[in-house]
């Protein structure tokens, strides 16, 4: 089986499971349809099976599936019988005083794409009408369909109450299928909420996907789970409810008297403002570069000529003039004299 569709049935058996309460192992029915067609394949039944459904299976025929098997199993003998025996009589070299053919005395007693009791084990099936009396074997479409629905009386809604899984393929004989009668097992086995169906088609086992009714049945189960949770979060809880309620009880009751107190203490304290818009993350914004100080004389003259000024004042800055150069003053109160040497 290829990857993809082992991942469709699987998630389609999850469905089944979580929707209808699908449980492993599961029970199949066979039809005598579905044996014959495996038994043509070879295809092994349990591993097929196992396969398909992704997990532990338990195969079973039901009383009315195993009368038709029998039932179609003699009339074929019989064919073949007569069919021998008119191709002998029409043999030329046969001495007509020679006595007609005999049956061979051995013959099979079961038809060999039945599977022994051992491996597909029967299912007993009691069927009964309105009126609670027992009406004996069934034909096996109806037989089928009865257990599936789970044998309704009167306007009891057809439900699949033993999880079954219907195991099914196409009829062998195309005259079978136009017979008057004829009942389609897969078609009304749609029309029954929860029950999935495998058929064989061309040596391959295939899963049916969510049938109309079942896909009906969980989407309403889905909905009225939502519905349930949004009324949940509203109502009060109520005292007993759950398993483990009895063991937290006094703590869930202290807990709510306490938050009800608080509620009734802050009743009167003004609500929390808005939250303000934020500002910038400080890792993602650029660092402001920093004035480094003058070096050397230039940074001391610039402090001497600006020691009158306030501290708040900014320094003004000065052009610089090329010239002669300012002797040194004598002292504080000294003034600059030329002196013009003698004739």
């Amino acid at each position: 089986m290829r990857a993809k569709r082992s991942k469709k049935y699987r998630k389609i058996m999850s469905n089944y499971a979580m929707t209808f309460a699908f449980r492993e192992p599961y029970q199949v029915l066979l039809d005598s349809s579905f044996l014959r067609t495996c038994h043509s394949f070879h295809m092994p039944l349990q591993k097929y099976l196992e396969n398909t459904l992704h997990g532990e299976c338990r195969l079973f025929v039901t009383r009315c599936s195993l009368a038709k098997i029998m039932a179609d199993f003699e009339r074929e003998r019989e064919r073949e019988q007569r069919q021998r025996t008119k191709d002998k009589d029409k043999d030329p070299n046969r001495d007509p005083k020679d006595p007609p053919q005999r049956q061979a005395r051995w013959q099979p007693k079961r038809p060999e794409w039945l599977p022994p009791p051992t491996e597909v084990p029967l299912r007993h099936c009691k069927h009964k009408n309105d009126d609670g009396e027992d009406v004996g074997e069934l034909d096996e479409a109806r037989c089928l369909l009865d257990l599936l629905a789970g044998q309704p009386h009167g306007n009891e809604i057809p439900r699949n109450k033993q999880h079954y899984i219907l195991a099914t393929a196409d009829p062998v004989d195309e005259h079978e299928m136009r017979r008057k009668g004829f009942i389609d097992v897969r078609e009304r086995a749609r029309m029954i909420s929860g029950v999935p169906i495998v058929y064989v088609k061309r040596s391959v086992m295939i899963l049916e996907e969510l049938s109309g009714a079942s896909e009906a049945v969980k989407r309403k189960g889905e909905k009225d789970k939502f519905a349930e949770g949004l009324v949940g979060l509203n109502r009060k809880r109520k005292r007993g409810e759950g398993p483990e309620d009895d063991e937290h009880e006094g703590d869930l009751l202290a807990l709510t008297q306490e938050l009800e107190d608080e509620n009734g203490n802050n009743a009167g304290v003004k609500a929390r403002a808005t939250k303000r818009a934020k500002g910038p993350n400080p890792l993602s914004v650029r660092k402001k570069k920093t004035v480094q100080p003058a070096q050397g004389g230039k940074q001391e003259d610039k402090e001497g000529e600006g020691e009158g000024e306030g501290e708040g004042q900014a320094r003004k800055r000065r052009r610089k003039r090329s010239g002669k150069k300012a002797e040194p003053d004598a002292g504080e109160g000294a003034v600059a004299v030329n002196v013009v040497p003698e004739p």
